[in-house]
């Protein structure tokens, strides 16, 4: 996934696109698709799926996604391309001189929120449902007729 976002990062600035942020919303479906393929993973290689095991897997290469990207990220905005820093400090105001710190910390947290919220949507997919004609055949009705 980190790979798959520093790609996804160089083809848009290949364009010249680097600096329009609403593009940043497709990291988002990146990050997504990655952590679909890891909780399935999981649910295929565990006999009795456990829900925590499929969030835990799913959070941690979401971070370790991110951790990745934000690295890659404070290394080429700082170091490799510092126009583009500054092109993305006219499009944020902050109070205080940390801009720098604040897209790094925006860049982090973003994915991390990312890394969060995806297996919460995507865990329900491979719960098993309680709700089976052989689990309501033991229940009893709350009327009795």
């Amino acid at each position: 996934m980190g790979i798959g976002l520093i790609v996804y990062f160089l083809i848009i600035n290949s364009f010249g696109l680097a600096a329009q942020s609403y593009l940043s919303f497709f990291n988002a479906i990146i990050v997504g698709v990655g952590i679909f393929f890891v909780i399935r993973d999981v649910y295929r290689n565990q006999s009795q799926f456990k829900y925590m095991d499929g969030f835990v897997a799913g959070v941690t290469s979401g971070f370790i996604a991110t951790l990745i990207f934000t690295v890659f990220m404070a290394i080429y905005l700082f170091e490799i391309n510092p126009e583009l820093a500054q092109e993305l400090k006219t499009q944020i105001t902050t109070a205080g001189n940390g801009i720098e710190f604040a897209l790094i910390l925006f860049i982090f947290l973003s994915g991390f929120a990312t890394s969060i919220v995806t297996p919460l949507v995507i865990l329900p997919l491979y719960k098993r449902s309680w709700n089976t004609s052989e689990v309501r055949n033991k229940q009893k009705p709350l009327i009795q007729r």
